[in-house]
């Protein structure tokens, strides 16, 4: 009788091990969707920002630093856009720094106006999915960072320096020493926002 009553109790086990494999798995696939389902929405969005973008460019004439932009009920100021051709990167850059605009796009975290004189820092995600920072860690020296700002000026910036440091450490976001130089940092959070990875490029 023992016997069977082990065998029935590792049956027993077997079919919840079993229910909780088949559950994993329906959570898995949907959490995929929802994942793919929210980058696309959020990419629709960075586009749909990105034209309005290339409009001022195209109509203003005024030439502004900033604008503010209506699309699909999302309100921001915009004040430029990033393409990095080697890690397939082309997005808005915001003036917002909260949490929303960094779910949006990428967000200027300090600094002087896009391509004036000094080191302006641009934050992003550092999704598993998704057209954030994830891959700025793939950038090495001389890779070019391309930044246009709503008068339609376009900057190559260069790369030179990346590293990983604490968060604690905020250096990389120091002004040039030269105040002539134009400068472009890139940062991002890595180990759950233990450290920042960060990038720096430099127009020539």
């Amino acid at each position: 009788m023992k016997g069977i009553f082990n065998k029935i109790n590792k049956e027993k086990i077997m079919n919840v091990i079993i229910v909780l494999i088949i559950i994993a798995l329906y959570v898995s696939v949907a959490l995929f969707i929802y994942s793919n389902f929210r980058e696309r929405k959020r990419q629709e969005l960075a586009n749909g920002i990105i034209n309005e973008i290339d409009k001022t460019i195209k109509d203003n004439d005024n030439k502004p630093s900033e604008k503010v932009v209506n699309y699909q009920g999302y309100k921001y100021t915009v004040i430029g856009k990033i393409r990095i051709k080697k890690i397939n990167l082309y997005q808005p850059i915001l003036k917002e720094n909260t949490k929303g605009a960094y779910n949006t796009a990428l967000v200027k975290m300090s600094g002087p106006n896009l391509n004036e004189n000094g080191n302006v820092a641009i934050g992003g995600h550092n999704f598993m999915r998704g057209n954030y920072f994830i891959k700025i860690n793939k950038l090495v020296k001389n890779d070019v960072v391309e930044i246009t700002d709503l008068s339609g000026r376009k900057i190559n910036y260069y790369v030179y320096e990346y590293g990983v440091t604490s968060k604690d450490d905020a250096s990389y976001l120091a002004q040039p020493s030269n105040p002539n130089q134009k400068i472009v940092t890139l940062v991002t959070c890595t180990k759950g926002g233990k450290e920042r990875y960060y990038v720096k490029a430099r127009a020539k």
